[in-house]
């Protein structure tokens, strides 16, 4: 019988959604990008375009090692495979930094030049893809900005730094396209534009590598002050001393800990009421949805 690890149903219910209309507005947007780069021939409207393309195999891969992760736990997998969502973020973070690095060298290359990418640049196109862009990844934003803030913080970092940066970049091609449509004869403003495409995408790449490093790493989640968890610990009333401490994620969705927690004199049904209050207080405090606790007599 397999089942879910304690605490994960809201947050993985939470970013599946999230996951799931990233993807569908992602295709959207590449679909809107595709035909005003074709038409604008605007290159850096093409780096944002074909960027979409890593942004939605990253996102469908997040969202299947999320579904995987539904098997729960195995007599295989004892936390069931949240591992996956990890990988995944790799396989985004590497992506991205490759399509960052790609069309920020054209564009490099482009400027330098004085050449340009297809011809000269329509900036009535360009603009009018680039409009529906911005409203559409807004509205993405402000649905996933509408998740409480703890779940948002704890599950969806990577989607919301992804649409933060998309956004920066859909402003690049306003300016852009603006810039362009007061001097059609200035190409060189488009290949600016796709060098500054190109550094937003490597930028962006950064923290998603990070964060795999820190869950692999097992290091303890950002955001999270060891101090404050044992203090927050040692406040629940019958505590006396709360020692071995670890906090670690086994992936972004998942963060779990384990201590020894000593308590004062009372009978050892009232250690399983200390017990969940400790559990309760760290899910509500810190987000920590999976914690288990050693509790023992407090020595004399």
């Amino acid at each position: 019988m397999t089942e879910l690890v304690h605490g994960e149903g809201e947050a993985q219910v939470l970013v599946l959604r999230g996951l799931r209309l990233a993807v569908e507005l992602s295709f959207v947007v590449l679909l809107v990008e595709a035909v005003g780069a074709y038409l604008s021939h605007s290159l850096s409207l093409t780096a944002d375009a074909v960027h979409n393309i890593p942004d939605m195999a990253a996102f469908a891969v997040s969202w299947g090692a999320l579904r995987a992760t539904e098997r729960g736990v195995t007599g295989e997998a004892t936390y069931g495979p949240h591992r996956l969502e990890v990988f995944a973020g790799l396989l985004n973070a590497g992506l991205i930094l490759g399509t960052g690095l790609l069309f920020g060298i054209a564009g490099g290359r482009a400027l330098l030049s004085g050449g340009s990418f297809a011809g000269p640049v329509d900036a009535l196109w360009l603009l009018a893809a680039a409009l529906p862009t911005l409203a559409l990844r807004g509205a993405n934003l402000a649905v996933i900005s509408r998740i409480p803030g703890r779940v948002r913080d704890l599950n969806l970092r990577s989607v919301f730094v992804h649409l933060a940066s998309d956004l920066a970049i859909t402003g690049t091609l306003l300016v852009a396209g603006v810039l362009l449509l007061l001097r059609p004869a200035s190409g060189w403003i488009d290949d600016a534009g796709a060098l500054a495409v190109g550094a937003v995408l490597v930028y962006e790449s950064l923290p998603l590598f990070r964060e795999a490093w820190e869950v692999l790493g097992e290091r303890t989640p950002r955001g999270i002050s060891m101090e404050d968890v044992i203090q927050s610990a040692q406040s629940v009333p019958g505590v006396a001393e709360v020692h071995d401490v670890h906090v670690w994620s086994l992936c972004p969705t998942l963060v779990c800990m384990t201590a020894h927690v000593e308590v004062r004199d009372m009978s050892v049904q009232e250690w399983g009421s200390v017990a969940a209050t400790l559990r309760r207080r760290m899910e509500e405090r810190f987000g920590i949805l999976h914690a288990v606790f050693e509790v023992e007599a407090a020595h004399s």
